[in-house]
């Protein structure tokens, strides 16, 4: 009987042929003739490299290499906005060879495709209709463009906006924000976003774009355009002893809060009714809710008693999640103070009289009414009161 080799001892002997092969080590990153801070970022086509490198006491040139790993030979490279010179720029075993500056700079070294930066910086034309009210300086990267500024003559109000662009992209990649709305749901053509929905403008918005698209030559956007401009809402305000009776509703007793928690503390402000107020309640998109019973159905009108140090507050208001007639909007005045004295709360008429919001037309039964901050500004809010229309 022939006797060979058992199949393990074979096994065993082919892993070691293996382990005796050579292996082809892969060199380093990045390594440097001099210490430094370094930093390397791989694209598709380029590694862009970050250095920071003073020049030792013992050197006497003026320059240092680098050696960064690339996938494929290098083809081009850049050093800052300058094209990096063929005698300073070499390929050896897996690796581009740079000679650079000592000091700061940042490298682009690519290795497919033609050599491209991005722009440094563009201007954005903001447009109310067709009359130019500001620019938005754009700044690019590899990733795409960002810009941003503050635009006055525009608020405040509701207003709809558009961007104008010089050439197709997906709305998935173009984000715009005013002030503190973002708009998240466009209408699109192959020149056109629109915003599906109106944007709260504050009286000087600041606009923030950005477009997240690579190999960006210019500016893909030629304009961003407000219309159809709709002032804020305008309340009335009543003297205190003409305040009509109706269903009080403590504004600490809220039922519901979201966002930045509004501040109440009882014995913080002078004058108010039942010793308690909330105070500091935010334009930052916190809401506030409030249970309303509604004893039977009619129309019923809404007042505040507020105070409010600032120019002015912004807010939004909805009953049971719909926003009614003229309350997507409210102005609320300035009263001269945060209500720490005399006369610095006031009572206003947000709904029916000479006020422009029409009155609310209630069922009977438990309603939620919701108060959400707009604009930046604070607002204090001593109590709601509903009242049936006269």
């Amino acid at each position: 009987m022939r006797r060979g080799f058992p199949t393990q001892m074979i096994v065993v002997a082919l892993l070691i042929g293996l382990l005796a092969l050579p292996v082809l080590a892969q060199p380093p990153l990045l390594n440097s003739s001099a210490p430094g801070a370094f930093g390397v970022r791989y694209l598709t086509d380029r590694a862009v490299v970050t250095y920071t490198v003073e020049k030792p006491a013992d050197v006497n040139a003026d320059t240092f290499t680098l050696r960064v790993r690339l996938p494929e030979k290098v083809q081009w490279g850049f050093m800052d906005r300058e094209p990096i010179a063929g005698d300073n720029l070499n390929w050896n075993t897996g690796q581009a060879v740079v000679k650079v500056p000592f000091g700061s700079a940042r490298l682009h070294l690519g290795w497919a495709g033609e050599a491209c930066l991005p722009p440094e910086s563009a201007q954005i034309p903001v447009m109310m209709g067709d009359r130019k009210v500001a620019e938005l300086t754009a700044r690019f990267d590899l990733d795409g463009m960002q810009a941003s500024g503050e635009v006055p003559e525009i608020g405040p109000g509701m207003a709809s906006v558009r961007v104008e662009m010089s050439e197709a992209i997906d709305p998935d990649a173009v984000t715009l924000s005013v002030g503190a709305d973002s708009v998240d749901r466009w209408r699109y053509d192959t020149t056109t976003l629109e915003a599906r929905e109106q944007v709260n403008v504050d009286p000087s918005p600041r606009l923030s774009l950005r477009v997240h698209k690579r190999g960006l030559a210019g500016s893909p956007i030629k304009s961003v355009v407000f219309t159809d401009v709709q002032q804020p809402t305008q309340v009335e305000r009543i003297a205190d002893a003409d305040a009509p009776e109706g269903m009080l509703i403590e504004a600490e007793n809220f039922s519901n809060a979201t966002g930045t928690p509004p501040q109440v503390e009882p014995g913080s402000h002078h004058d108010t009714h039942g010793g308690s107020c909330v105070y500091s309640f935010l334009g930052d998109g916190s809401t506030l809710e409030w249970e309303v019973d509604v004893p039977e159905d009619g129309l019923y009108d809404l007042y505040l008693r507020i105070s409010c140090g600032d120019v002015g507050a912004w807010r939004a208001i909805t009953i049971d999640g719909e926003t009614p007639e003229g309350l997507g909007l409210v102005e609320l005045p300035g009263t001269g103070g945060w209500g720490h004295a005399d006369g610095e709360w006031w009572i206003v008429r947000v709904t029916g009289g000479d006020a422009d919001a029409p009155s609310l037309e209630l069922t009977e039964g438990t309603h939620a009414l919701r108060m959400k901050g707009l604009l930046t500004t604070h607002l204090n809010i001593d109590y709601l009161l509903v009242v049936p229309h006269q």
